[in-house]
């Protein structure tokens, strides 16, 4: 990928780089130079979008275990990054291709991606779109998947976001408190109420969306954590169907609330 693949948009002292032709990806959020989300490679050394700093999950999040049934009809369907997963199809199309800058201003982004169904691949064309909005403290994703096809299509979305895992890492929300030092997880947490408190690095961030479910996902040795809205669990896709040009919508709001060592 190249420097002049990479968009930067801003917002005072916030500031995010955003590689739209890399499945739509954030490769770095930050203010005042200190990062929020794990920074990913310099642009010209980013090949894989595992290496991003957030990537859309998009027709669906997880895997897809032996392929799509729906609607009495069986799919096979081809592993999507094989690098990543060898044997099935994982989160969707939009994280390993290219989208198209639609609008841009100094402080917002919109990209869309445009898929038609290709031999084991997904069986139905859907538009997704994401925007892309910074505020002095605020980041803010909105991503949205559109059934184009003549005929009902089963939908669900997903934001991977990589946070730079500190000493002090832990996540709470609903009466729950999760610390990531030295765990290991791989958890989808049901009826979220759409709110958490992220503290990590001596700073507080709130985390605000309209998901239903929250996936935690942090390797025991690895130097982040994942906190990702999704619209349904593991092994739940299939359950939202969109009528032809029916939407669904995804959000996640990322605030900076305290820079403030905790104590």
């Amino acid at each position: 990928m190249s420097e002049r693949a990479v968009t930067e948009i801003a917002s005072g002292k916030m500031k995010a780089a955003l590689a739209p032709a890399l499945g739509g990806a954030v490769l770095s959020l930050s203010l005042d130079g200190r990062h929020l989300l794990r920074r990913a490679p310099s642009p010209g050394a980013v090949a894989d979008p595992r290496d991003a700093a957030c990537y859309p999950c998009v027709p669906w999040f997880s895997r897809l275990a032996g392929g799509l049934d729906f609607a009495g009809r069986h799919y096979d369907l081809a592993p999507t990054l094989p690098a990543c997963d060898p044997d099935h199809a994982l989160h969707g199309h939009g994280w390993t291709s290219p989208w198209e800058v639609t609008a841009q201003t100094q402080d917002r982004l919109v990209c869309a991606f445009d898929y038609a169904p290709k031999p084991l691949g997904f069986p139905f064309p859907f538009r997704a779109v994401q925007e892309f909005t910074l505020a002095p403290a605020r980041f803010e994703i909105a991503l949205s998947v559109t059934n184009t096809g003549a005929g009902p299509m089963p939908a669900g979305l997903g934001l991977h976001p990589f946070f730079p895992r500190g000493g002090d890492a832990q996540i709470d929300f609903g009466g729950e408190r999760v610390r990531f030092a030295g765990t290991g997880m791989d958890d989808t947490h049901e009826n979220w109420g759409g709110a958490a408190e992220i503290i990590n690095n001596g700073m507080r961030l709130a985390i605000n969306s309209n998901a239903r479910f929250l996936h935690l996902y942090s390797p025991e040795s690895a130097d982040f954590f994942c906190a990702e809205p999704v619209t349904h669990s593991p092994g739940g896709f299939g359950e939202k169907v969109l009528a032809p040009d029916e939407k669904l919508k995804l959000f996640l709001k990322i605030e900076i609330t305290s820079q403030e060592q905790d104590s």
